[in-house]
């Protein structure tokens, strides 16, 4: 058709359809005609109106397509979701802004702190995470009972170049600072974790000044007041007060002001697993009482993390030991996918599939009769918890953004479906390498077997990253009869 029997053909259709020619409308009865798309006059109106929200015809227009030719139901919601997918900000910085939104914009619920917790553990916003968390890792990772030896001094040595220990001072030297400085304290929560620490240290206070017999009489208080005894109740009785008194040593009270810290941490991470008040910033804030000096030390410790994450292992920032711990809590709380082992990154995969909220539907449908045993798991995964959020009273801003969040993760769900013996599958999750944050989309199409499962032998993934210094690459793997061929795509060319 050429251009002006285009154009004629279009006047007539807006016309029939009762619509006002307008442009927004023209351009859209181009677009349909153009590309052979059907047309009633309920879609068609639906569809302006939808484009004339979105106020982007050049990416809304596809999307209307792709609803078509994929017979998707014809609903705002579905163009919605659609949009915001094919808009193309990367979903890593949508999450890490959200994060950061959460942090700032004032939306305190539960469900907001819920919220912190899962975008934490998709290690958005990495560097932000070490700064949070980093020195309170150091800190328990040195009164981890857990902990080796190495480790423990490994820990210790870092708290040193953190400068949350000062320069020089030993171990038992710190700990015995905090015994001598522990009757000063004042306005601490009782029956906190730092509570009982606090009153064991003044025990250990009293025995160094000669107010204990002997070590084993210490240790018996100092278990009383670890049971939730209160600190009177935790003197013990007459006749043994009554044994000659001495001064003890704090070669022998060290490990017991070490023994206090442990169980200390050991309550508080219990607790917070639980969901109870966060105790371990307020523990470090008891062993240095400056404030400034414990933010510096964190901007310092996620430094010394963040430098693990990129240098050579042969860089020589750090001592063996040192190394050992900074690997451990990288390992532990920021682990980034290891592709050189196929069952490890499957594995990840599923697991950053449950935590977006992917498989919430599925769950739903499949809960065993009354059984909701298992399902409160899946309510504390992103997509349920950001439908929860928008339900409550939350700033303008963070809506929004929880509202583009959630149409992306609805997208995908929305383009992984069976199109008759074919099964597609699209993927987008946020992703770390080193000190670098992207986004790896993964889509997959394949066919099923007579039994319904899919065919192993035919089926084509690719695989699209934005690298530092690749850039956009894609890899296109494609199974035929059990032949892979794999082709590497970038700006700079193809290579199978």
């Amino acid at each position: 058709m050429n251009v002006s029997g285009l154009k004629g053909t279009v006047a007539q259709l807006i016309a029939h359809l009762g619509i006002k020619p307008e442009p927004a409308a023209t351009k859209l009865a181009e677009y349909l005609l153009t590309n052979r798309l059907p047309i009633t006059k309920e879609t068609f109106r639906s569809a302006l109106q939808w484009l004339k929200a979105a106020d982007a015809a050049v990416v809304g227009l596809p999307v209307i397509k792709t609803m078509f030719i994929q017979q998707l139901p014809f609903v705002k919601g579905v163009f919605d979701a659609l949009f915001t997918q094919s808009k193309g900000e990367p979903f890593h910085k949508l999450l890490s802004g959200f994060r950061q939104q959460l942090q700032d914009g004032g939306a305190v619920t539960g469900t907001a702190s819920k919220l912190k917790e899962v975008l934490d553990s998709l290690h958005v916003a990495k560097l932000n995470q070490l700064q949070q968390i980093g020195l309170q890792k150091l800190v328990t990772t040195w009164v981890n009972s857990d902990s080796t030896p190495e480790m423990k001094s490994g820990a210790f040595s870092l708290l040193q170049k953190t400068g949350f220990v000062p320069k020089g001072m030993t171990e038992s030297v710190f700990l015995e600072s905090l015994v001598d400085g522990a009757e000063v304290r004042s306005g601490i929560p009782e029956n906190s974790a730092i509570d009982k620490l606090h009153q064991g240290l003044q025990l250990l206070s009293e025995a160094k000044g000669g107010a204990f017999a002997h070590v084993e009489e210490i240790e018996m208080a100092i278990n009383r007041i670890l049971n939730s005894h209160d600190h009177e109740k935790a003197k013990l009785p007459i006749d043994i007060h009554s044994m000659q008194r001495k001064n003890i040593s704090a070669e022998k009270l060290t490990p017991l002001a070490f023994h206090l810290l442990q169980n200390a941490f050991a309550e508080a991470i219990a607790t917070k697993a639980v969901g109870g008040k966060i105790e371990v910033n307020d523990l470090i804030g008891y062993l240095n009482m400056d404030t400034e000096q414990v933010a510096e030390s964190k901007g310092k410790a996620a430094e010394l993390l963040f430098k693990s994450l990129n240098e050579p292992p042969e860089a020589q920032y750090a001592r063996i030991n040192e190394k050992l711990v900074l690997s451990h809590v990288l390992a532990a709380d920021f682990q980034s996918i290891d592709f050189t082992n196929g069952p490890s990154v499957a594995h990840q995969l599923k697991e950053m599939t449950k935590v977006l909220g992917l498989q919430l539907e599925h769950a739903l449908i499949n809960l065993p009769g009354d059984d909701m045993a298992d399902f409160p798991n899946d309510l504390e995964t992103l997509k349920p918890l950001l439908l929860k959020l928008l339900n409550e009273q939350i700033p303008a801003a963070i809506k929004e953004m929880a509202e583009q969040i959630l149409n992306r993760i609805t997208a995908q769900q929305i383009l992984s479906q069976e199109n008759g013996p074919i099964q597609n599958l699209l993927l987008t999750l946020p992703l770390n390498l080193g000190s670098t944050q992207t986004d790896l989309t993964l889509q997959w199409s394949g066919r099923k077997t007579k039994e319904g499962k899919i065919d192993p032998d035919y089926c084509r993934v690719l695989f699209y990253l934005e690298l530092g210094r690749l850039e956009e690459t894609v890899i296109d793997m494609q199974v035929q009869n059990r032949i892979i061929k794999v082709t590497v795509i970038n700006g700079r060319g193809a290579s199978p």
